[in-house]
This record gives structure tokens, C-alpha cells and sequence, in this order.
């Protein structure tokens, strides 16, 4: 049994216009995703558990944990995707294309099971009194 898993991470921050979500910009397949990588199975404190959702393309369930900052300044996930440098070198390519958008935008282009994502992470945040301008 492994103890690490394969999820989203969705970073997210607070600018002037409201909340932000991070993607990354697959060229190759012409998509934006969250970036993923692999996670203990247990859970940083810090970070948001949000529920599995089921892929429409593969039916694989995927899991996405959500966590506030930005890019460059998460150590924790730069020591998550740097832990394979090989594999992921593609990956990194394309999370230094990747950007932060509105919430507003994200929910308009997300895929569904990024909608089901976001859209939980909108409704937690919510709950915590921590959003405004959405």
C-alpha cells in the first residue's frame, strides 16, 4: 500500500478583484489544469480537503486539495513537484506558463469535475467569512 496519492492541488489567493485560482497551461494538449502531484495520506493542516469528484472522460475519481498562496511562494509544493525532477520536468515547464484567473472566469472554462472543485472551494471559503467581491 502506498502511502502517497496522485491529486489537484488548487492554489488560490485574494487580489483586489477577488479570489484567484491557479492553472497550468498544458501546451500540448491545448488544456488548463490544476497542477497535480503526489500527496502523503495525510493531509498538511493548512490545506483544504475537498470531496473526490468522478472524471466524465476516464470515470477515475479524482481528489484535489486546496491550499492559499501563491507559486513561488509555497515551498511545500515546489518540494512536492521537485521530488521526481525527471517525470515532471514537462510539468514545470508548463506551471511557469500557468496563471492565476478570477473565480468568475475559472467557473466559466472549468471542465465539470473542476467546476465541482471550485465551486466547493468558493462555498468553504464562503463559510469561513473569508471571501469578498466574488
Amino acid at each position: 500500500m502506498s502511502l502517497r496519492k496522485k491529486v489537484n492541488l488548487i492554489i488560490y489567493r485574494f487580489r483586489e478583484s477577488g479570489l484567484e485560482v491557479f492553472f497550468v497551461n498544458n501546451q500540448k494538449a491545448n488544456t488548463l489544469n490544476f497542477p497535480q502531484g503526489e500527496l502523503a495520506e495525510q493531509s498538511p493542516e493548512d490545506y483544504i480537503t475537498l470531496d473526490p469528484v468522478r472524471e466524465e472522460a476516464s470515470g477515475e475519481q479524482e481528489e484535489a486539495f486546496a491550499v492559499e498562496g501563491d507559486w513561488h511562494e509555497i515551498p511545500s509544493l515546489k518540494t512536492m513537484l521537485y521530488q521526481d525532477a525527471k517525470q515532471l520536468k514537462d510539468k514545470l515547464k508548463d506551471m511557469e506558463l500557468g496563471a492565476f484567473v478570477s473565480i468568475k472566469d475559472a467557473l466559466k472554462d472549468a471542465l465539470p469535475h473542476q467546476y465541482a472543485f471550485l465551486k466547493e472551494l468558493k462555498d468553504i471559503l464562503r463559510d469561513r467569512n473569508s471571501l469578498r467581491d466574488l
